[in-house]
């Protein structure tokens, strides 16, 4: 009986260093999974680094063409010039501004019209195109207190539409 015992312990033995041999074997495909998890890891950083780059690509095109755009786009500007005297020859005072008041970016109108006010004064109707770099307060600032105060007594923009 002695002999069976002993040879129980040698299977008994075995079968133990059969279950460590199976958790070591267990820790190298944990390690394995670990490794190509890694690789999902970095493959999805990759892509999502790439994806970033060509949404910011796509941005500053889009932002080139915005400026672009912008660049082009034009207001139209309805503005009224009243003179100071009754006899003023408006259609010379119309021709005026659009000689002296010459800018890139800011194209007078053709034509004007001339409107009654009261007491037998009129006033001048006009256009002008601008750029949207330009200011149209500043072009009648200037006009009223550099180029022509003894000649206009207001100038006003009446409404400002985009082209």
């Amino acid at each position: 009986a002695a002999p069976a015992k002993k040879a129980a312990k040698p299977a008994a033995a075995e079968e133990e260093d059969d279950d460590e041999f199976d958790f070591g074997d267990d820790d190298e495909e944990e390690e394995e999974k670990a490794e190509p998890a890694n690789d999902r890891k970095a493959k999805a950083a990759a892509l999502k680094a790439k994806r970033d780059a060509e949404t910011e690509e796509k941005k500053k095109i889009a932002m080139e063409r915005l400026a672009k755009k912008e660049a082009k786009q034009r207001s139209l500007c309805n503005l009224e010039v009243k003179p100071w005297e009754e006899e003023q020859d408006l259609m010379e005072l119309f021709a005026k501004i659009k000689s002296t008041v010459v800018k890139p970016g800011l194209a007078w109108g053709e034509n004007c019209s001339l409107k009654p006010v009261a007491y037998g004064i009129k006033k001048i109707c006009m256009t002008a195109v601008i750029n949207m770099d330009i200011s149209m307060d500043e072009v009648i600032e200037e006009i009223l207190e550099d180029v022509f105060p003894d000649e206009i007594q207001s100038m006003e923009m009446l409404n400002m539409s985009l082209l």
